[in-house]
């Protein structure tokens, strides 16, 4: 008498539809990832501005001196003498201002307000606007 027994496993067939599953879905989440990525690094630049910013307002006040934060290229500015840089994704959109400079009240030397505009690889961008008082604002464009 034959007797017939069930091998158990995978066939090569199931493998395989199994790895192009597995393939679609990182080919599709891959620059997805990158642009999430990217977000992140705009937020997290526009942020780091943000506290840069606040902190030469109080350097500014606690010495009763000038203090500036001033855009030095496309993705390097100066504060206080310390560089800075944004991250890999970011850079200074052309319609940044070049420099701010407070006075020893904590408003800005010549009155104006200003603004810094961070822009990420995929077009996404960040406002930093700093008012003639010395507040400033991050706003979402």
């Amino acid at each position: 008498m034959v007797s017939l027994t069930c091998k158990r496993g995978y066939t090569m067939v199931d493998m395989a539809v199994v790895l192009l599953l597995i393939g679609a879905a990182m080919g599709t989440s891959g620059p997805l990832s990158r642009r999430v990525i990217a977000m992140y690094q705009l937020n997290t630049a526009a942020q780091t501005l943000a506290a840069d910013l606040s902190q030469a307002k109080i350097r500014a006040i606690q010495s009763n001196a000038l203090a500036t934060v001033v855009r030095e290229s496309n993705r390097d500015y100066r504060v206080e003498g310390y560089p800075r840089r944004l991250p890999g994704m970011v850079r200074f959109d052309v319609a940044s201002t070049d420099s701010v400079v407070y006075n020893g009240l904590g408003a800005m030397g010549d009155g104006a307000s200003h603004r810094f505009v961070l822009v990420n690889l995929f077009g996404e961008s960040r406002e930093i606007v700093v008012y003639a008082a010395g507040g400033h604002e991050v706003r979402k464009l």
